[in-house]
């Protein structure tokens, strides 16, 4: 057996164990960057593609595989003989993960994923489209973490000052600018979950992606 076939052999053993039909994997971060850190990148661990938008939906016969046009070419290279079935575009019509879903599960079925990693936009998008089907979502699903015994270790970088000769503002004038902003529409807790933005607010930078130099993080202000 194969290191993928092993990979989705043990996959469709935990699907057996938590009574779900389908499984989707995503090509994202709890903090859905372009860029995804090591760690997250379930998709390049479990079939090798190397782009930077995929889903993967396994069930018990079934393993499939989309992404945009833009990676088609790249994903039918890298995942040449590979046990995944690519989703390709119909004549004049988009085809993608949620018609495969919809031609494929029957009335009733569950479908399980890691809500921690999936927008709510793509949430929304299978609901829309599947509502019709009685199909029960679990969200709190995680079957990797356990079977990816040699994970890399989420990003921990050193942190460094973009000083204000190059940013422009002070940190503290730029938390000041939030916070006025928030006051104006009677906000008292501004959540911001995405690392490009809590680094210009802060002021820093760091090492924790390859090609940006972001902070995995998160950053509340009262």
């Amino acid at each position: 057996m194969t290191d993928a076939a092993n990979k989705l052999a043990l996959i469709r053993s935990a699907l057996k164990q938590h009574n779900i039909d389908a499984y989707i994997i995503t090509l994202s971060d709890p903090h859905l960057q372009e860029n995804v850190p090591e760690h997250w990148n379930i998709v390049r661990w479990l079939t090798g593609f190397s782009g930077s938008a995929a889903v993967v939906a396994i069930t018990n016969s079934s393993a499939i595989f989309w992404t945009d046009s833009r990676y088609l070419i790249q994903a039918e290279n890298e995942l040449e003989g590979s046990l995944f079935e690519i989703i390709k575009p119909l004549a004049f019509r988009r085809r993608d993960y949620t018609d495969w879903l919809d031609e494929n599960l029957p009335q009733g079925s569950t479908i399980g994923f890691d809500g921690k990693i999936v927008s709510v936009d793509l949430f929304r998008r299978l609901s829309k489209r599947l509502g019709y089907k009685n199909i029960t979502f679990l969200d709190k699903i995680d079957l990797i973490s356990g079977l990816w015994y040699n994970r890399p270790s989420i990003p921990n970088s050193e942190a460094w000052e973009h000083t204000s000769g190059y940013s422009g503002s002070e940190r503290s004038e730029k938390i000041a600018g939030v916070r006025e902003i928030m006051q104006s529409k009677n906000i008292n807790l501004h959540l911001l979950t995405s690392p490009d933005d809590i680094m210009w607010m802060l002021n820093l930078r760091g090492n924790d992606l390859m090609y940006s130099p972001v902070l995995i993080s998160y950053a509340l202000t009262d």
